[in-house]
């Protein structure tokens, strides 16, 4: 961009996105393949472009502070968050993004040139730039001039592979460090997919993964091979299971010790409202940070037979369905005013970070005077938890929201939505659900053994949702 007379490069952006929101459509099935290759080379550009202006961000942040004689060890502390939610992405993406830019400008010009041209993705660049990142500047550098003439013919996977090969015969004694601390770094999580699923995912090293699975695909196998494929653990009433899915519950099966995959010991938080837990409204329910579940679905949950069910009511304002009641001042949020926040927030509380709750804190510290109540708490992950501390950030909010101001003066803001999401457009048809037949059981009855009570009106608030926490504990036999 050789930039326009008179106009900022951040006007000369805008004006650029203005134009390309009315671009005429393709007049032929060619003309629109080629507007296809052509969007993609812009948008390896701008990823270019954002590249170079997230280093120019970091070299004057490093200037501003050496001038105020911040030391060394604490510039630019925080500076991915910002990069994070400058590109609407979770601050661990943003430092993902801090740490490429830097990078691919000063040690690896050939990616570099590659994607400002178009001739690669961000996607192809990173995946070089992971591959190196542990190399001193000489060998990043050959590294990058090995493979300047391989970008137009590899994808992400095979340009990153042959990074790796490279830089594992340049500094073989690093790569071997490296691999060490990598089987160090070995863990366990789980996160959520879509249709009610999660993924379990395994960091291991290659030959203990590769073993495990292929443990599981000669027992899975020798299932298919003898015709045992009739129990499926997610159907105790029996249908033929794949290969696929006896491998998945062999993997339940060994790691929890359980014959069946219903009786694992779990807790699981569940909200819905009275008319879809005790009738046949169609609300979907809502597990907090994972998201929504078909009401008949969390229904047949609850009512499976080794599950023990337990209640408790939720009051949410009328006009807005936000949380303001579970059924306590201390500097640690006690267990129950915890519980309503992880319930209010779902998810971690900073604008487009996404991550699971793991800090409830306060929002004006308690250094500051900040009380440990409920108009004061936010729900956020470790990093944004500590990210907030650095110098030139600052959190205000309440219940209803959270407002992020950065060093550079920016602010983003997150809404608090209801703690179901509501249809509340004008005319809406809603074809009420048909009834639940998939179990003769009845639905979960109040802790109390009463049936539950009406949707009451209780000062301002009415009550309208329940939270249901599962425990299943006890197990089938084989």
């Amino acid at each position: 961009m050789t930039g326009v007379p008179g106009v900022s490069p951040v006007q000369e952006l805008r004006q650029i996105r203005a134009r390309l929101a009315v671009l005429a459509n393709a007049a032929s099935e060619a003309e629109a393949i080629d507007l296809l290759r052509e969007a993609e080379q812009c948008k390896a550009a701008l990823s270019a472009v954002q590249a170079c202006q997230t280093a120019v961000l970091e070299a004057l942040r490093h200037n501003a502070e050496a001038l105020r004689e911040v030391p060394a060890s604490r510039r630019g502390k925080g500076l991915g968050a910002e990069v994070g939610l400058a590109r609407m992405v979770s601050p661990t993406r943003g430092a993902r993004h801090l740490a490429n830019a830097s990078m691919l400008l000063t040690d690896l010009p050939n990616t570099y040139t590659a994607l400002s041209q178009g001739r690669i993705r961000e996607e192809h660049a990173y995946a070089v730039a992971a591959e190196v990142t542990w190399l001193a500047k000489p060998h990043r550098q050959r590294v990058d001039a090995l493979l300047a003439d391989q970008f137009d013919t590899l994808g992400p996977r095979q340009l990153a592979g042959k990074a790796r090969f490279h830089a594992q015969r340049l500094d073989q004694q690093g790569a071997v460090d490296r691999l060490a601390k990598a089987a160090s770094q070995r863990r366990v999580t789980v996160r959520p997919a879509p249709e009610g699923m999660a993924y379990l995912t395994a960091l291991l090293p290659l030959p203990q993964a590769v073993g495990a699975c292929a443990g599981l695909s000669r027992a899975a196998t020798t299932m298919v091979v003898t015709g045992d494929t009739t129990r499926d653990l997610a159907d105790p009433t029996g249908t033929s299971r794949t290969r696929d899915q006896i491998m998945a519950d062999l993997l339940v099966q060994r790691l929890t010790g359980q014959s069946v995959a219903a009786a694992v010991p779990a807790e699981v938080q569940v909200v819905m409202t009275d008319t879809a837990l005790f009738g046949t409204d169609p609300t979907p329910a809502w597990i907090p940070g994972h998201g929504p579940l078909p009401a008949m679905v969390a229904k047949s949950w609850l009512a499976h037979p080794e599950a023990a069910v337990f209640l408790r009511r939720v009051f949410t304002r009328p006009e807005d369905h936000q949380l303001v009641g579970l059924d306590s001042q201390a500097r640690g949020f006690p267990a129950g005013l915890r519980r309503m926040v992880v319930l209010r927030d779902d998810v971690c509380r900073t604008p487009y970070c996404g991550a699971a709750i793991q800090q409830v804190d306060h929002i004006h510290p308690v250094r500051q005077g900040g009380p440990t109540h409920w108009n004061n708490a936010s729900g956020l992950c470790a990093g944004c938890n500590q990210i907030k501390e650095n110098t030139g950030w600052s959190h205000t909010g309440d219940p209803a929201g959270l407002t992020v101001t950065t060093p550079t003066g920016h602010t983003y803001q997150t809404p608090v939505g209801p703690l179901l999401p509501v249809d509340d457009l004008p005319d809406s048809d809603t074809t009420a659900a048909p009834p639940d037949n998939g179990t003769d059981r009845a639905p979960p009855k109040h802790p109390d053994g009463d049936d539950p009570p009406p949707s009451n009106t209780i000062a301002t608030y009415r009550q309208r949702t329940w939270t249901i926490t599962q425990r299943i504990t006890q197990t089938h036999a084989a």
